[in-house]
């Protein structure tokens, strides 16, 4: 397979840095209002939503691990905790 063009790889590169970014702040949102919300007494937590939980650690587990084959790609050391989740 051909690589990509430095110009193709830098704006992938740039849409992926805005996407992260922009992640890493609704995760951080998300976080502190949960962190907040345990606090207090839990309201009923339906089945549904365990399951729920369940898929979204698998699926932000997945993104971790494609992020840093994406640092591999790069040539980019692993970051400090080697990527564990």
């Amino acid at each position: 397979m051909d690589p990509e063009p430095a110009d193709t790889v830098h704006v992938a590169i740039d849409d992926l840095l805005v996407v992260v970014a922009k992640a890493a702040d609704d995760l951080r949102m998300f976080h502190d209002t949960v962190s907040r919300a345990r606090i207090a007494v839990p309201p009923p937590f339906p089945r549904a939503t365990v399951i729920l939980t369940l898929s979204v650690i698998e699926r932000l587990r997945e993104v971790e691990h494609d992020l840093q084959e994406i640092l591999t790609a790069l040539g980019l050391p692993e970051s400090p905790d080697g990527g564990a989740t």
